[in-house]
């Protein structure tokens, strides 16, 4: 039969497995395969013609296979050590992974090497990861038997007739994706003691991100707190008709956020007269910074909220990407001098012209004269809001900078973790389609240079935040799950953006639908399913 390989059509016979037509000097970087639109790995057998194509090492699907083998190897490799410990892989940490290994005695220094000593002996002994297809019903009476009660119940309830056990040696699992072949494969990556636990990484380069850390450990103990770490617990609460709870719980917890947060302002910078709110996309930094007025209010502050994307040069001014579009992400595309001019006014309680940039027109506008009182603070939304060099001419204390993102502490079970991106593409998807009428596929094709520009220009100043927000919602998925679901549904095998958008709807798959009228107007959330008692357009 004929297929099209790389866009060359050649013979095969059927049930050719595919690692057969893999050249001999690409086997190492070629990680899956598409083959007419789906994704599989590389000992799938081809049984009718069509169009397949690599996924190399480099790209996002085979960054993902990756850290999802190198966990598995890690598990395995404790095991092999200390076949009574349990391992959790819980958040993300400086391009890495935080880990705990809950055994009898505490984790030390000693025991991490010997966990990458034996994680690189593995991969020496270049051992098969295989898989095993089995009826849904049977995966869950299988990791019931071996007490993976969280497991077993994440696969209860999907829809799927069928679900992949994958096996390491004597260790027996489930993940959300594909994997390598074997472990020798994993040639590259790196742990380090993080006390309680351990980091994990593709690579060397550790960049310790305390604050971010903290902020993990402290939803993750919440999570344990109210019961609803993983995705079954969620759904469980979700069955018990607990949602109204769920969603006080949450909201009463970022009521508590806003008001620490305007409490360490306004004692322990007093001086301050501009807070600067950066995050990523779909973050919630519009509904965060209108939140917040309320609490600074509260506390007898007039504040004012402006947006940095006001400060935008003339379209045909900004710099453009690779591909030839505007780079409106790039610091370069703001007017910095006009920014500090406009501040340093402000500061001094001068009066100052405000431009208003024109997103239709791609040129500069200008609106009324701000002058600002002694008890005015000015809130101002940007991306570029932590870097130091946004800001340069104010003093630093009469700054206060803030970091928002959607830090999830929800995941599927104690061995897949949830990407804070997923929350926020989904999040993205949802509020796009209500308030631009774009398509799944619009918003994921626009995804990789949001992402692109968030590497660039946000996350590298985290840490230099007087204090981070986490705008995440232990129930969100599921309550944007119906808006979602039929978006991603419209996605056509044949378009690039079907493989996200199918693994989207595999993740959504998990969740039990949870029901978005016990959401407040007031929520965050609603800025995404579309009935914020806010502007947020």
């Amino acid at each position: 039969m004929k297929i099209t390989l790389q866009q060359k059509i050649i013979e095969i016979t059927k049930d050719t497995p595919v690692e057969k037509l893999i050249p001999a000097e690409e086997k190492a970087n070629v990680y899956a395969i598409v083959f007419n639109g789906k994704l599989h790995d590389v000992k799938y057998c081809l049984k009718e013609e069509g169009d397949l194509s690599f996924v190399y090492a480099d790209s996002e699907i085979g960054k993902q296979i990756y850290e999802r083998s190198l966990s598995f190897l890690f598990i395995a490799a404790v095991h092999r050590l200390y076949p009574k410990a349990h391992v959790c892989i819980e958040h993300a940490l400086s391009n890495g992974l935080f880990c705990e290994v809950e055994q009898q005695s505490y984790l030390t220094p000693e025991d991490v090497f010997q966990i990458e000593q034996t994680m690189k002996q593995m991969t020496r002994e270049k051992l098969a990861i295989l898989r095993s297809v089995v009826p849904t019903k049977e995966a869950v009476a299988f990791f019931e038997a071996c007490g993976m009660l969280h497991k077993a119940s994440l696969l209860r309830n999907r829809h799927s007739k069928t679900s992949s056990i994958y096996h390491l040696e004597d260790v027996n699992d489930y993940f959300y994706g594909i994997m390598l072949p074997n472990t020798s494969y994993l040639t590259h990556f790196a742990l380090r003691y993080y006390a309680p636990g351990i980091w994990l990484s593709p690579q060397e380069h550790f960049v310790n991100q305390g604050k971010m850390f903290q902020v993990f450990q402290e939803f993750e103990a919440w999570g344990k707190a109210i019961g609803v770490s993983h995705i079954a617990q969620l759904n469980q609460k979700i069955m018990e008709g607990k949602m109204d709870e769920l969603v006080l719980m949450s909201e009463t917890m970022v009521e508590k956020k806003l008001e620490d947060i305007a409490v360490k302002m306004l004692k322990e910078h007093a001086g301050t007269r501009f807070i600067l709110i950066a995050g990523p996309s779909s973050a919630g930094k519009t509904t965060f910074s209108k939140r917040l007025s309320i609490h600074l209010k509260i506390h007898g502050k007039e504040p004012i909220a402006i947006s940095m994307d006001d400060f935008y040069k003339n379209r045909e001014d900004c710099p453009k990407l690779p591909d030839g579009s505007y780079d409106f992400e790039s610091l370069e595309a703001l007017d910095l001098e006009l920014f500090n001019e406009t501040m340093l006014k402000l500061l001094h309680n001068l009066p100052a012209r405000m431009p208003h940039f024109n997103f239709k027109t791609g040129k500069r506008e200008w609106r009324e004269t701000l002058c600002m009182q002694q008890d005015q603070l000015l809130i101002i939304e940007g991306i570029h809001g932590l870097n130091p060099t946004t800001s340069a001419y104010i003093p630093d204390s009469a700054k206060f900078r803030i970091y928002i993102n959607a830090l999830t502490h929800l995941n599927l079970d104690d061995h897949n973790r949830i990407p804070t991106s997923d929350y926020r593409l989904i999040r993205r998807i949802a509020r796009d389609y209500q308030s631009r009428g774009w398509s799944a596929a619009e918003t994921i094709h626009s995804w990789k240079n949001v992402r692109y520009g968030e590497d660039r220009y946000i996350y590298p100043y985290q840490e230099e935040a007087d204090a981070i927000f986490n705008s995440s919602m232990v129930y969100e998925l599921a309550v944007l799950k119906p808006i979602v679901l039929p978006l991603l549904e419209e996605v056509d095998i044949k378009e690039e953006a079907y493989l996200e958008a199918n693994r989207l709807h595999k993740l959504l798959d998990y969740f039990l639908t949870g029901d978005s009228s016990a959401i407040p107007r007031s929520s965050i959330l609603a800025e995404f399913i579309g009935n914020s008692i806010f502007d947020v357009s």
